[in-house]
This record gives structure tokens, C-alpha cells and sequence, in this order.
């Protein structure tokens, strides 16, 4: 892709095309590919909103993928199904395949959450998240295997693609004393659209801000909480959740 070349914009691992709603291109369909809707679709990518932006070599794609996931999954309004449960459950199993806790199994959950939300939402958010996150398995299948395999690529997350709201930012998160927890799975039945239970019967859920229409029954689910393990954090990202 002759802008790249003119920018000086290393590729790297791949290309993010059409933003985040877009699709990953490799660096060598990159190389191949025109600024145009045809070429783009015809090399497996999409023009989208016109963004490109190249990942580069010393970053983890899984990470960058990971904080994507995670933010868009917050952005939903929150008013249909697909939206409001489906894209917490995308968000949590691209996280468990970057921190290797998922294991090949992950892979499966990506492929199946993003399946339960493409082309049933109320709007086409879930269905550009799904895209995002599909085309990246297609993308970075070196670095699938070595987050399955080695528990990560050696490669640390650095944050190159832009978010409005970096994880430093405001919002409350939930957080778990792991000393703590018993592995009741209270918290799990009274908010199911944000947490969910791992293979050992523990507490799971995404590392971003809760939704603003989940923080009423968060809170309900800290103060049920058996054991006191459960919490909500306000601000930056501190404490031990996962």
C-alpha cells in the first residue's frame, strides 16, 4: 500500500483497515492492496470510516486487540441482547486467550460470542465488534499460537492503537481479593451480563469500566458478595481483578 510507504509507517504484524468496526489485513495483503472498496475487499479487508492503521513490530496484536474488545464492549447503549450480554462475553474471551488462560478453548469462545451477536443487534455496533475481533484470528495466527501455547508472545502491549478512554482513565471496575473468594458464584447470578464463572468456578470478567446501566446491580453483587471479595474501583486501574 503505497500510503504507508509514503508515511513511513512500519506494518509490522498487520493493518488495521476501516477502524475499528474495520478488519486486520496482513502485512502482505497490505502490500498488495489499493485505497479503494474493491481492492480492499478483494485482499479480505474493508474500507470502513477510511482509517488505516498500521500495528507495527514491537507490540503484543493480542493486547491491542484485547484493549479494543474491551472498550468497545462498553460502549454499547445497552438496549438489546446482543449488546448488552454478547460483546462482555466477546470482550472476556479475547482476554483469555491473550493471557493464555483460555487456552485453544478461547479460540472457540471468540469464534462462538462473536457468532451469537452478528446480525441480531438493534444496530450494527455488535456486528463491526465481531468483525474486529474474527478478522484478528485470521490475522495474527502466529500469535494466537504462541498466546496459546507460551502463555503470550513476548511481546509487551503498548497501547499503539488510540482509544478516547485510555485504561488510566475514570469509571469503576470490579475487582476480586482472590484471599478472599471462595468461589461462591453468587456474583455471577446477579449480574450474568458482566461476570461470568471460569472453568474452577471463580469469578471472571472484563478489565474495563462497568457499563453505566450494569453499576446498579455491580454494586448489588460487591455487597452480596459472601466472602467480601467482591469491589468496586473508581478511577484508574488498581487492585487485584482480572
Amino acid at each position: 500500500m503505497l500510503v504507508l510507504n509514503v508515511c513511513q509507517a512500519p506494518v509490522g504484524h498487520g493493518v488495521l483497515m476501516g477502524g475499528f468496526h474495520g478488519k486486520w489485513m496482513s502485512a502482505e495483503a497490505a502490500a498488495q492492496a489499493q485505497v479503494s472498496r474493491e481492492s480492499l475487499e478483494s485482499l479480505g479487508g474493508t474500507l470502513g470510516a477510511g482509517i488505516i492503521l498500521p500495528l507495527g513490530e514491537d507490540t503484543c496484536p493480542l493486547g491491542e486487540v484485547t484493549r479494543v474488545v474491551h472498550y468497545l464492549a462498553g460502549q454499547s447503549a445497552g438496549q438489546c441482547g446482543p449488546c448488552r450480554m454478547g460483546l462482555p462475553d466477546l470482550a472476556r474471551a479475547v482476554a483469555m486467550l491473550a493471557d493464555g488462560s483460555g487456552g485453544r478453548g478461547a479460540v472457540d469462545a471468540i469464534r462462538a460470542a462473536a457468532g451469537a451477536v452478528r446480525g441480531r443487534g438493534a444496530c450494527s455496533h455488535p456486528d463491526g465488534t465481531a468483525q474486529f475481533a474474527l478478522s484478528a484470528l485470521e490475522t495474527f495466527v502466529a500469535d494466537v499460537e504462541a498466546h496459546i501455547k507460551h502463555d503470550g508472545c513476548g511481546q509487551p502491549t503498548r497501547n499503539v492503537l488510540p482509544l478516547p478512554v485510555e485504561e488510566t482513565g475514570t469509571g469503576v471496575r470490579l475487582a476480586v481479593d482472590w484471599a478472599r473468594c471462595d468461589g461462591h458464584g453468587l456474583c455471577a447470578h446477579i449480574v450474568p451480563e458482566l461476570i461470568r464463572l471460569d472453568g474452577n468456578g471463580y469469578p471472571s470478567f472484563p478489565d474495563s469500566p462497568v457499563p453505566p446501566w450494569l453499576e446498579a446491580e455491580a454494586t448489588k453483587a460487591v455487597r452480596m458478595c459472601p466472602a467480601l471479595a467482591l469491589r468496586l474501583n473508581t478511577g484508574d486501574r488498581k487492585g487485584p481483578g482480572r
